[in-house]
């Protein structure tokens, strides 16, 4: 649609759909996105993904998560099309629904000049959490600009935007757009323009699906995200989508919050089992509450998003006493033999997934 869906046009979508319950997808055999979308190592990622999703099918998940790489769509467009084209059929083969995310601000270039990275052969850190080195103190100095801030990319990226869209506006393999994963994390409130700008270029494509942006920090004492860019996504969304990974006891009031918009609201990332955001507690809640939901990882691999993020060991190093499990997988539900890190945490899924099954076949 061209304008913002209203309560009752999102209710409608929501409430004719299966409970959507999946993960953030990225083959175990890939360090980071430019590895998953770039030509180099293709025919490996793709059989990685067969295999990968059809676990995804056999443990009960109907949905992945995938978010788009620009750098690689502006260097190799062709290919990026047909490996988009190829991971969106071999998705729907497994039988999961595909939610694409356009824009993210995880890792933006930081020269004056924009360099794309480099493809080929992906350099990875061992033993840190999606492989990436710790920023440099010199980096760190470097303000991070987005390429939609830049005027030598931001026509292409609108361009890449534009084309997924028109592509995809219409294919039933393509449950939502996902537009901006964590606007602000690293730009602040400069990314409420790019909110704008993204979210005018896909509805002037007219899609079927609808549209969202995540709220991704906290809420002050009146339930609105303490952040404007959170506000800002909240505005333009026709359905919620929020991060936590938080404990349940923190991450209810959130819940809250959102659902105070009478649009249905799905939590695209969560489980970290480190800070107390586990499969026990949340798998129940999610089904009882019929929110649709997306695990961060599925087999532990290149990736390495076992290994907590470099700021649990910072909060940890300051005060020994935050209540962090460091004994366990902070992300992913298997292991590189395909077994499950937790065969009771399978339990629970296949179990409240059958129940899920059960209550659509009827």
């Amino acid at each position: 649609m061209k304008e913002r869906w209203t309560k009752e046009q999102a209710k409608a979508w929501y409430d004719g759909l299966a409970w959507l319950r999946g993960c953030n997808f990225i083959g175990s055999d890939c360090c980071s996105r430019i590895d998953m979308w770039q030509s180099h190592g293709r025919e490996g990622h793709m059989e990685t993904a067969k295999r990968e999703l059809k676990l995804c099918r056999d443990i009960g998940f109907n949905t992945i998560r995938l978010i788009v790489e620009f750098d690689v769509w502006l260097q190799e467009h062709d290919s990026f099309m047909d490996v988009l084209e190829e991971y969106i059929s071999i998705a729907a083969a497994f039988g999961q629904s595909v939610m694409l995310c356009l824009a993210h601000e995880a890792v933006i270039c930081r020269e004056e000049k924009y360099k794309p990275a480099p493809l080929g052969e992906q350099a990875y850190a061992l033993g840190y959490h999606q492989g990436r080195w710790p920023l440099t103190p010199e980096q760190r100095a470097k303000n991070p600009v987005h390429a939609l801030e830049r005027e030598e990319t931001r026509g292409k990226y609108l361009e890449m935007v534009r084309e997924i869209v028109e592509k995809y506006a219409r294919d039933p393999r393509v449950l939502c757009w996902n537009v901006y994963n964590e606007p602000g994390i690293a730009i602040g409130d400069r990314s409420i323009p790019l909110l704008d700008a993204l979210f005018e270029e896909i509805r002037a494509c007219d899609p079927v699906q609808p549209l969202c942006a995540d709220v991704w920090r906290g809420f002050d004492e009146s339930g609105a995200p303490v952040s404007a860019p959170c506000r800002h996504a909240l505005e333009l969304s026709d359905v919620i989508s929020f991060h936590s990974y938080k404990p349940i006891e923190k991450m209810v009031p959130d819940l809250e919050a959102l659902r105070s918009s009478g649009r249905p609201v799905l939590i695209t990332e969560w489980l970290n089992r480190i800070n107390h955001s586990d499969v026990r507690e949340l798998y129940p809640l999610f089904y009882l509450e019929r929110i649709g939901n997306y695990c961060w990882g599925f087999v532990v691999g290149r990736t390495q998003t076992n290994e907590p993020w470099e700021s649990l060991w910072d909060q940890y190093e300051k005060n020994p006493a935050v209540p962090y499990d460091f004994t366990k997988w902070q992300h992913d539900l298997f292991r590189p033999s395909l077994r499950p890190y937790d065969p009771r945490e399978l339990e629970i899924i296949r179990r409240y997934n059958a129940l899920a099954a059960g209550r659509e076949h009827e």
